[in-house]
């Protein structure tokens, strides 16, 4: 088959080839709806918060000041990624309020989005598009994040369909679609700073395909420009460009040294294998036997030479073995279609895997979310495996598929009830002491438990400007973030309040080693193992 033109569409059953969209958008919901009310979690609150601020000023979406550190400071300063998920958010609270059922069914079309994309692009590049959507739904760095209030499903939506429609425009030289597509990067962009990565992306497939693209590839400059007048108008109003700060603070690691670059790689390889799971769930299918049997070997001494290096230093544990292993499979997965087909779209599909893999390792910490832009190219880049390697077979995926699903519903499921821990601390804290205290309660930690410690009535503790008196209460969450030392000489323990989070599988756990949204608690997405429950110490200050 020639190289641009759209491979036939083949399907298990006849319905999936008729009908094939409506179902992807039936399948999605159901598998997200259960979640529609999750708890404001992890970093949902700064774009809540930036939404709502943008109904009193909508161009100026971080003109305010949060704590989230520890301390007061203003929101521009906080924050590190672009206002266009804010955005949307502010348009469902203006109808819908603040209601988190109306606010996750609105970001639930970003993943409907996101599924029809990796459709409609796979399509282009395997038979099997529409198990191709499924794969790329059905991992578990996918469905958490559907079900935050963050950026980055939005993210992932416009930049599979800024490739659909780029890849249009080129083969039919379509000006209008060009456009359409510098436009689509730029809301990317705008998404998340990681979007503009389509850029060079973009360019360098266009390149392979045809050295001859000539003027069409000034439409890539499109994106550019919004960006230089988004970096241009933010250094206007805040007095500097939340762009290249946000470069600057994604560049603060320890990925500076020898050291440092291999353990970071080695956690980065752990946290694609485990977010990406299906890959390795499908592992049997990938390879021939002999080829199979040689790459087996080989991780398995990899992973054997590490643990016995320094398993420690470079965060490799026994639970995370398998994790490494699926992460070491998508990557090969890159190459050996590069050997495969050795065309644009087998390097757009590289560069894709392999730019998303380089910027985790990049990023501040290393987390799911940095991850997640992969996950349409790895979904694809397995059926394309999977239909070389079963070339005159139908391909028959409903076991490994279901186990697939199960194992991100079950992980997605860890973190919803991870969330609504906070939520419940919240309340039980202000019927609790509440009602009957004098004196004010004071709270350090911030995610999702800030947020619901802030509408319940509790007050956020100022490191810099303490005005707590004898008598008051302050609430420590064990399992949080930015929490600043108070003296023991100056506090005494009230009570310890535990609430209950997932049973046997964690996606944020210090003791498990599970750090989905950073890596800095533990080198693994997820963890299975005893959950410890949720803690929350309620002092009194002397």
């Amino acid at each position: 088959m020639e190289e641009g033109t759209i491979k036939a569409v083949r399907g298990t059953y006849p319905w999936t080839r008729r009908f094939p969209r409506a179902i992807l958008v039936l399948v999605t919901l159901a598998c997200l709806l259960p979640f529609t009310d999750k708890a404001i979690h992890i970093d949902d609150p700064l774009f809540v918060w930036a939404a709502r601020h943008m109904q009193i000023q909508w161009w100026n979406p971080y003109g305010f000041d949060v704590n989230w550190y520890g301390y007061t400071m203003p929101m521009h300063e906080v924050t590190k990624n672009p206002p266009l998920a804010s955005c949307y958010l502010a348009l469902v609270m203006s109808v819908f309020g603040e209601s988190e059922v109306a606010l996750h069914l609105a970001f639930f079309a970003q993943a409907i989005a996101a599924v029809l994309g990796t459709y409609v692009l796979a399509r282009r590049f395997c038979s099997y598009p529409f198990l191709a959507a499924l794969a790329a739904l059905f991992t578990p760095v996918f469905m958490t994040s559907s079900t935050t209030l963050m950026c980055d499903m939005l993210m992932v939506a416009l930049w599979v369909w800024a490739i659909v429609f780029w890849m249009r425009g080129l083969e039919n030289n379509e000006p209008l679609t060009l456009v359409l597509a510098g436009l689509l990067i730029s809301a990317c962009a705008l998404a998340k700073y990681f979007g503009i990565a389509l850029v060079p992306l973009l360019l360098v497939y266009s390149l392979w395909r045809n050295q001859k693209a000539g003027m069409r590839l000034l439409y890539l400059l499109i994106p550019v420009v919004v960006m230089g007048l988004y970096e241009w108008a933010t250094r206007a109003l805040y007095g500097h460009g939340l762009l290249l700060d946000a470069f600057r603070y994604a560049n603060q690691n320890e990925a500076h040294t020898p050291g440092g670059i291999l353990s970071k790689t080695l956690i980065a390889v752990s946290f694609t294998g485990g977010c990406c799971a299906i890959a390795l769930i499908l592992a049997p299918l990938l390879w021939r036997s002999i080829i199979w049997a040689w790459f087996g070997i080989a991780a398995t001494a990899l992973l054997a030479s590490v643990w016995l290096l320094d398993a420690t230093r470079f965060g490799i544990t026994s639970h995370n073995g398998l994790c490494v292993l699926g992460g070491l499979i998508v990557l090969v997965l890159s190459v050996l279609d590069w050997r495969r087909h050795k065309n644009a779209e087998s390097v757009l599909l590289a560069f894709w895997v392999f730019g998303t893999f380089a910027f985790s390792i990049l990023n501040w910490t290393i987390n799911g979310r940095s991850i997640l832009p992969m996950v349409p190219a790895v979904a694809i880049l397995l059926l394309r495996r999977i239909e070389a390697v079963n070339e005159t077979k139908a391909l028959r995926l409903h076991w490994p598929l279901a186990i697939a699903a199960a194992l991100s519903l079950f992980v997605a499921r860890a973190d919803y009830q991870l969330a609504n821990s906070a939520r419940a601390a919240a309340i039980q804290i202000k019927n609790q002491f509440g009602g009957s205290a004098a004196n004010t309660i004071w709270f350090q930690g911030h995610w999702g438990f800030q947020y619901y410690a802030l509408a319940n009535g509790l007050l956020a503790f100022d490191a810099t400007h303490p005005h707590s008196h004898p008598g008051d209460l302050i609430v420590l969450p064990f399992n949080n973030t930015n929490l600043v030392s108070i003296p023991k000489e100056t506090v005494e323990r009230v009570t310890t309040i535990e609430l209950p989070a997932s049973r046997w599988v964690a996606t944020m756990s210090r003791p498990l080693g599970a750090g989905f949204y950073m890596d800095i608690l533990g080198p693994l997405p997820f963890a299975f193992g005893a959950v410890p429950p949720e803690k929350y110490y309620v002092l009194r200050f002397k």
